[in-house]
């Protein structure tokens, strides 16, 4: 999370081993956000970023950042760091790489609040066979990230699906 992020809210004291959506309840209360209004919403789209950014970073093409992903969705982790590391070689490798996970990680259906809140309380990923089940229970709780935001990074527009 970008170190200033909850000093733009004087006088609350973040929680960082509460669940992602209490927290942030815990801040929109704070702020006095209507649940839906545009304030609300570009709150949660900056919690939502600035977690994610905190727990697996932004740099899509760092090898290291998709492994550490991987390994919490129950991937096997990629083999090829040492060889990747080659200068000569480095980019080409971590593309074909990427894109290996990439669509590996296109079979995964998780929750991206849930995948926060894993590193945030410890709690297990629930990892959803198929995707009407990640839609049904993303409906059910509203543990919806901010689409927009998520197709403009890496890491989440890999675990994007169709909730809507």
């Amino acid at each position: 999370m970008e170190p200033n992020f909850y000093s733009r809210y004087p006088g609350f004291q973040p929680n960082p081993s509460a669940p992602a959506v209490d927290e942030f309840a815990r801040l929109a209360r704070h702020m006095r956000w209507k649940h839906g209004s545009k304030a609300y919403k570009r709150g949660w789209a900056s919690f939502g970023v600035s977690e994610f950014s905190k727990h697996y970073g932004t740099e899509a093409s760092k090898l290291q950042n998709w492994q550490s992903l991987c390994r919490e969705v129950g991937l096997s982790e990629p083999k090829t760091i040492t060889q990747c590391k080659k200068v000569y070689r480095v980019f080409s490798q971590l593309l074909r790489l990427m894109l290996k996970i990439s669509k590996a990680l296109a079979k995964v259906h998780v929750n991206i609040i849930d995948l926060i809140d894993a590193r945030r309380t410890g709690a297990p990923v629930t990892i959803f066979r198929r995707v009407q089940e990640l839609r049904q229970y993303t409906q059910k709780t509203q543990k919806i990230f901010p689409k927009e935001v998520a197709k403009q990074d890496g890491f989440l527009k890999a675990l994007l699906r169709g909730i809507f």
